[in-house]
């Protein structure tokens, strides 16, 4: 599994729960992030660095649990690599279908919203139907890089990203950004109960569990280990991902490889 950052992790929570069984490699590119500023050809040559040491160190699959470099890069690593890869996209569809008041809020980094991935989301599951209000939110990715969960900067701004979409009515909350949904608790607080959060986490659980099924590719290990691989200085993230992880055991922290190093500035 690999992200821009360590936002990612919370599709990990994901991934852990339905298999339990299977060792998994996360890898934060954080020396790199965030890939919302980045232009396409940097993301699909990250994507593809680090798909290469993923399957240099046994992947059997990989998540790509980063919304941008699958509206980026996803297309790239299937055209390239031969084991499954899964992407992550803003669950449109599934808040399209549920919305009463038939208007849907979509938090996500710029990138993701000009996308032509994204657009085309919005017009296949939303169409003229549904209205769906996308904002873009620079500076919150990092909020949640820094551990800057419930401060008064990031309230500030997550009220600023939210303000359109309650004064259009929506009723559903698309997180569009794996980072979002380790700010859960103050988008609920700024929202109120009327809005529900749709995260499709546990949707790219269940395709991985049935790519790896399919292929008869599932561990029967009663518990899987965890190594985490970060670029840049692992240990300057260490007390972050410990929170963001929130596991008894220790961590598995381990430094960027040269190999996995960028080529474009």
């Amino acid at each position: 599994m690999f992200d821009s950052g360590l936002g990612g992790l919370s599709v990990m929570h994901a991934v852990r729960d339905a298999l339990p069984g299977e060792d998994i490699i996360y890898y934060g590119d954080c020396l790199y992030a965030p890939y919302g500023d980045r232009n396409s050809e940097y993301i699909k040559e990250r994507c593809l660095a680090i798909g290469r040491f993923l399957i240099s160190k046994g992947a059997k699959a990989i998540v790509v649990s980063c919304n941008t470099a699958t509206a980026e890069g996803v297309n790239t690593m299937r055209d390239t690599f031969d084991i499954p890869i899964i992407g992550i996209e803003p669950a449109i569809k599934p808040a399209a279908a549920a919305t009463k008041t038939g208007v849907v809020g979509v938090i996500a980094t710029t990138r993701t919203i000009t996308s032509e991935r994204y657009l085309r989301l919005v017009r296949e599951f939303a169409g003229t139907k549904v209205k769906v209000v996308s904002v873009p939110c620079p500076g919150l990715m990092e909020c949640v890089e820094s551990g800057d969960w419930d401060s008064f900067k990031t309230q500030k701004l997550i009220e600023k990203y939210l303000h359109p979409i309650k004064r259009a009515g929506a009723d559903k909350l698309v997180l569009g950004c794996t980072h979002y949904p380790f700010l859960s608790n103050v988008l609920k607080r700024e929202l109120g109960s009327g809005t529900e959060l749709i995260d499709p986490s546990a949707a790219v659980a269940r395709e991985l569990k049935h790519q790896l099924s399919k292929r008869g590719l599932l561990s029967d290990g009663a518990k899987g280990k965890e190594v985490f691989y970060i670029s840049g200085d692992a240990e300057k993230h260490r007390a972050v991902i410990e929170r963001l992880w929130n596991s008894e055991e220790a961590l598995d922290l381990r430094s960027d490889p040269p190999a996995t190093k960028a080529t474009l500035s």
